[in-house]
């Protein structure tokens, strides 16, 4: 699963206004719609999603078993041959649909039932037409991709807005994998490229959000080398009065179940414990928030 498909995720309505699902496990799905897109299902491990989103392979467990309660996946393994050794999980979309979604004939006299039915499809999504639905040919983006999308684009000069909506489409899908594929927070990047444009170089060398994805002459994506530059002017006070600090991250605390601070250091890992008898108390509080934020 190294080499990462280049189809787009599909993240229906019934999925992403589910009040069943966490954050994650509507993100988890439209990756399984992406990856399910080539052979009708997905086969990834879940040692793949948790390196994929950082996550313990437990916890991927948790969210692919939620998603198979609420009806979203079906799930069917493959064994090998005459024995009950498990050769391949595999992951089926459901694709919700309510009756009012299917296209009705005209010619024929079909009434339409008060009482939204709903039908599970486990397919491709690119088997939609055959299933006798509309096929989706424009990319779905997320919620906040989308609303994101008018302030990024107001940034720039008219001449250099997209036009067309092949252009519109590449701006959002860049946006898309900034959040998703980067994990970097929208807002902050939005007031990263804010920070650009205002700049007397940037101004004149920043004329499209596609160049944050694009490498520099020393192979950095510059949307890395900006976001460490913004990072590095609006680190919290206490982040570097942990001696010999590599990184930040949270954890969960084996004894309480509680999301706890850590810090990955020249001289060892510390745990919260460590870390609050070094700070005082608003320190270590802004330290924690930052982390909590996505920033290491």
């Amino acid at each position: 699963m190294e080499n990462k498909k280049n189809y787009y995720a599909v993240i229906p309505a019934e999925v992403r206004y589910s009040k069943n699902l966490k954050a994650n496990e509507k993100l988890m799905y439209g990756e399984l719609t992406a990856l399910a897109n080539e052979k009708g299902y997905c086969y990834a491990s879940n040692e793949y999603f948790a390196q994929l989103y950082q996550v313990s392979k437990s916890t991927v467990s948790r969210w692919v078993s939620n998603l198979e309660k609420n009806k979203f996946l079906k799930i069917k393994m493959i064994y090998e041959k005459g024995t009950k050794n498990i050769k391949e999980r595999r992951i089926y979309i459901s694709t919700l649909l309510t009756k009012s979604a299917i296209p009705i004939d005209e010619k024929i006299n079909t009434p339409i039932d008060e009482k939204r039915k709903v039908i599970y499809k486990y397919n491709n999504i690119n088997n939609i037409k055959k299933n006798n639905v509309r096929n989706v040919k424009a990319p779905i983006f997320t919620e906040i991709t989308e609303k994101a999308f008018p302030h990024f684009i107001s940034l720039f000069p008219l001449n250099y807005r997209p036009k067309t909506k092949a252009q519109k489409n590449k701006w959002l899908e860049c946006l898309d994998k900034i959040q998703r594929i980067d994990k970097y927070n929208l807002r902050d990047v939005y007031n990263v490229a804010k920070d650009l444009r205002d700049d007397q170089f940037w101004a004149k060398n920043f004329l499209s959000i596609l160049k944050l994805r694009n490498t520099d002459k020393n192979g950095i994506k510059y949307i890395d080398r900006f976001m460490d530059d913004y990072r590095s002017k609006t680190k919290p006070i206490g982040y570097n009065k942990i001696k010999g600090i590599i990184e930040y991250y949270i954890y969960t605390s084996p004894a309480t179940g509680q999301k706890e601070l850590g810090a990955k250091t020249k001289g060892g890992e510390l745990y919260e414990f460590n870390i609050k008898q070094t700070l005082q108390t608003k320190e270590f509080q802004e330290l924690k928030k930052y982390v909590q934020d996505g920033n290491k």
